[in-house]
């Protein structure tokens, strides 16, 4: 009876009332059986998700993103304009808690401690000798084959696991990054989960193979490495270095139009208005005096395009005034989304196995 959920369940995955999912099975559309004392009748979850459709309602999507069949998450949740880890909005987290904190929070494992990572003294040369956005995957790979426990899909375990990467990430990070600053750590927690995004779904698809912790994180950081995505800090920060460099903003706008054929540190699929997060990090900058030419030079190009800050580009203003190396973008977009890839796949573990096969369309 695993592939069943009840009612409430069945209702909320769909988001409909309860009597709206007894009219489906009035319609032939569900089938529903009842187990003796129970007071929920039960749906099968692979019916559920394929009638499922993405709520629409909720928020206009892009016309660019593809309607999956339904998929449910407590991990975050967002709307045209904002951001909620498990409930928390992110103007209550961002600059008021730490990373490790919010990473508790997202992976909802009171329990669970940290587990010490620690790669030995060769390999961990290796991988300090790497450029800074590759040291991250070449560690989780390199932990994962020293592991006898790396087939392990026990949740404290994985968590124990997310928890304990955060506490090697400074000897990954190196000296030219302080983790411990607060407006990194306000980055970090900004960063740690926008929903079904390329990363987390990739790491989804991994978890639903019933892959473990380590191949999950490889999985989600894979598609975070590419260019629309993990690296976007990195292009919107050289954008704001050409600004910054006295480069005429157009200029520098049209540049970026020619070779990436998008604007980096601008817009978003989802939020509409404000980014949230981006919001929520200008408020702290403001607050700090810190960053001050870099925001300009922001606004410079904001008011040129017609576009709203996303979290990219409030990323490049944190690095550029902090002086971090010109890859920090991306290395603290991987560190933070780490436990958000975590708690993805711990979810998805409850849910049917290899529910991701899609079909093809003729």
């Amino acid at each position: 009876m695993d592939h069943f959920i009840p009612t409430s369940e069945a209702a909320r995955r769909l988001g409909v009332k309860p009597a709206t999912l007894y009219a489906y099975v009035s319609r032939g559309l569900l089938r529903s059986i009842r187990q003796p004392g129970q007071q929920e009748s039960l749906f099968d979850r692979q019916e559920i998700e394929q009638l499922g459709r993405s709520n629409s309602s909720a928020r206009r999507e892009s016309p660019n993103l593809l309607r999956f069949r339904a998929v449910v998450t407590q991990v975050s949740r967002m709307d045209e304009a904002h951001l909620y880890l498990r409930g928390h909005p992110m103007d209550e987290l961002c600059g008021h808690v730490t990373f490790l904190e919010a990473a508790r929070i997202v992976l909802a494992r009171p329990k669970a401690e940290a587990i010490r990572l620690q790669l030995p003294a060769a390999p961990c040369e290796l991988v300090q000798s790497l450029p800074l956005n590759r040291r991250l995957p070449a560690a989780i790979a390199l932990l994962g084959a020293l592991d006898p426990q790396r087939e392990s899909l026990d949740p404290d375990r994985h968590a124990g696991w997310s928890l304990g990467l955060i506490g090697l990430a400074p000897s990954l990070a190196g000296p030219e990054i302080e983790l411990a600053d607060p407006l990194v750590q306000a980055l970090l927690v900004s960063l740690i989960d926008n929903g079904l995004a390329a990363s987390t779904t990739a790491a989804r698809v991994a978890a639903s193979a019933r892959a473990g912790w380590y191949d999950t994180q490889s999985a989600g950081l894979a598609a975070l490495a590419g260019r629309l995505h993990g690296t976007a800090p990195v292009e919107a920060r050289r954008l704001l270095r050409d600004v910054l460099q006295s480069h005429p903003v157009s200029e520098a706008v049209r540049q970026r139009e020619d070779t990436l054929g998008h604007m980096p540190g601008f817009g978003h699929m989802i939020y509409r208005g404000d980014d949230p997060r981006a919001r929520a990090l200008m408020d702290l900058l403001r607050v700090s005096r810190k960053g001050t030419r870099e925001l300009e030079a922001l606004h410079a190009i904001q008011r040129a395009i017609q576009r709203p800050v996303n979290v990219d580009g409030m990323s490049a203003v944190i690095c550029e005034a902090l002086g971090l190396p010109d890859q920090a973008g991306e290395f603290l977009f991987q560190l933070s989304r780490t436990a958000g890839i975590t708690a993805h796949a711990l979810e998805e573990y409850q849910e049917a196995p290899l529910r991701w096969r899609a079909t093809s369309a003729a």
